[in-house]
């Protein structure tokens, strides 16, 4: 059943298509070749905000715009738009994304995300590290100092033959209440991905960030407690998993200094706020002084 309107939603809804916008003003242009879309409500607006942009501002003459969808619904929400999507796997082998826009469940102060909760976490996280930026859209619901805060659980995909023992070793590392997503109807079995792979939901205690590691704190999965990084390790090292729900680690400023293709962080996100307004919160802030001069040069690159 489609979502009941009421002022709050609309509220939400109006501050999400502000931030997205925002985010397309600042990271987008028509010269661009090859973009990431993402999937879920949010993108909806980020590629409205691109059609937008390219009739302002048309591109040059015989130059293609190019649109790499996450999933089955976010090439949909490209082909209504009237824009040219192109598959992950028809890319030129050479080619790069100049950016990719895409939401979060949640995001915590280092810029850290959940993603999954659409199940399109697979396909996203690909389009995200063949970027050199991923610029992420979201409300202010998924603003949270840590991960795991108010977002109940991490999403994981999974092949179906090893479900039920993927589940088992979850609960041993701390998951004890992980549960394979079904659809509503129960007789209609679980949920599959456009990998015909499952989905597990995955419940853990708030996650500890890199920053609360580096202060001295514990995450090796101690008496359940995880820090971002560990966890994501440790839950892709089981074996049927394909990939977690947790995008951390480098983002694309910082693996282009590193010679590297793209990175699973955001650069910047792009927060609707309750009160209509929109905030921003960039990597180099967050940083607070702690990108090497490399990471630098790559943003000035990036903005100039």
């Amino acid at each position: 059943m489609p979502e009941e309107k009421t002022p709050d939603n609309d509220r939400i809804e109006a501050a999400k298509r502000k931030a997205a916008f925002k985010a397309v003003e600042e990271h987008f242009d028509s010269s661009m070749r090859f973009v990431g879309i993402g999937s879920g409500s949010t993108i909806v607006y980020g590629v409205e905000a691109i059609k937008a942009h390219l009739e302002k501002n048309p591109p040059a003459d015989k130059h293609m715009n190019w649109f790499v969808p996450t999933g089955w619904n976010s090439r949909k929400v490209i082909e209504q738009a009237g824009l040219l999507p192109i598959a992950f796997d028809s890319l030129p082998g050479d080619a790069m994304l100049e950016v990719c826009f895409d939401g979060a469940d949640e995001v915590d102060e280092e810029l850290n995300c959940i993603k999954g909760g659409g199940a399109c976490l697979f396909q996203e996280k690909l389009v995200a590290c063949r970027s050199k930026k991923f610029v992420c859209i979201a409300d202010y619901r998924k603003k949270q100092k840590r991960l795991l805060t108010k977002w109940p659980s991490i999403p994981i995909e999974v092949a179906p033959i090893a479900h039920a023992s993927v589940l088992r070793e979850l609960r041993i590392i701390g998951s004890p209440d992980a549960k394979l997503r079904e659809h509503s109807m129960a007789k209609t079995g679980p949920i599959q991905t456009d990998q015909s792979f499952y989905i597990i939901d995955a419940p853990f205690k708030t996650l500890l960030s890199p920053q609360d590691v580096k202060d001295g704190k514990d995450g090796s999965g101690k008496d359940g407690q995880w820090d971002v990084d560990a966890l994501a390790a440790r839950i892709k090292m089981i074996n049927g998993v394909l990939e977690v729900g947790l995008f951390h680690g480098m983002n694309g400023y910082e693996t282009q200094a590193a010679g590297l293709q793209g990175g699973q962080k955001p650069v910047a996100v792009y927060f609707g706020e309750e009160d209509g307004e929109v905030s921003v919160s960039r990597a180099e802030q967050v940083a607070d002084g702690k990108l090497d001069d490399s990471a630098r040069a790559a943003i000035g690159r990036e903005r100039s």
